[in-house]
């Protein structure tokens, strides 16, 4: 039993034939695209990972920075609350409980 066809459909004409050889380059042009890609690929995680070391190595260096700077001014701060206060150094440092920051390393 055929059903009636839908005005809107679309009646295409038949495909035409694609010779071996053009069907065979497409194949091929599109399997050389993924082999270049995935070289590519690897080349740039190379060099990504180059980028991510260098600036893994730069974070560390200002996090070190700038905790040798916290302790720097957390000791200029107790040495002006002492003086503030006026009491000696060595008694400050030993009633604030601040030895570990005067301790040198």
């Amino acid at each position: 039993m055929s059903y009636p066809r839908h005005p809107n459909a679309v009646v295409l004409p038949q495909p035409i034939a694609v010779s071996p050889l053009i069907r065979f380059s497409r194949w091929a042009a599109l399997g050389l695209g993924v082999l270049w890609g995935a070289y590519r690929l690897t080349a740039i995680r190379e060099y990504h990972a180059d980028i991510r070391e260098w600036e893994h190595e730069k974070a560390v260096a200002k996090a070190a920075e700038a905790a040798k700077q916290k302790k720097w001014l957390a000791k200029e701060e107790m040495r002006y609350l002492m003086k503030v206060v006026n009491i000696p150094f060595e008694e400050g440092v030993a009633q604030f409980g601040v030895e570990d920051l005067y301790r040198e390393e």
